[in-house]
């Protein structure tokens, strides 16, 4: 489905639920005058254009939907071999020079706190 066949089917629809807005604004206008024959009639077009705008859009969004799903089916990522795992690294503790520099750090830093 392309992008122009979706907008002038949006378009259809929205001419659809103008009119069917014109015809119950017509309908107001016959009971206020007194025409309830008229009145009635008009709201039965207006509901019965409003059910046909109802279903031509859910088509579309059915239709829409069954596109998306025939794209999700040739997403290839389900053919991909499997990423082997990792190797998770032993945990190496530093080393002595630098537990010994850390330490002398920290004390240094203790001992200017102190003064």
């Amino acid at each position: 489905m392309g992008l122009g066949t979706t907008r002038d089917a949006d378009d259809f629809a929205g001419q659809l639920a103008d009119h069917a807005r014109k015809l119950q604004t017509e309908a107001r206008a016959a009971l206020e005058q007194g025409d309830y024959t008229r009145a009635s009639a008009l709201i039965g077009d207006a509901e019965l254009l409003a059910e046909d705008v109802h279903d031509l859009v859910s088509h579309i969004e059915r239709r829409e939907i069954g596109g998306l799903m025939t794209l999700a089916a040739y997403d290839v990522r389900a053919n991909l071999p499997p990423v082997p795992p990792s190797t998770p690294m032993p945990f190496k503790p530093p080393s002595r020079k630098l537990r010994v520099a850390l330490a002398a750090t920290i004390a240094l830093g203790l001992a200017l706190v102190e003064y």
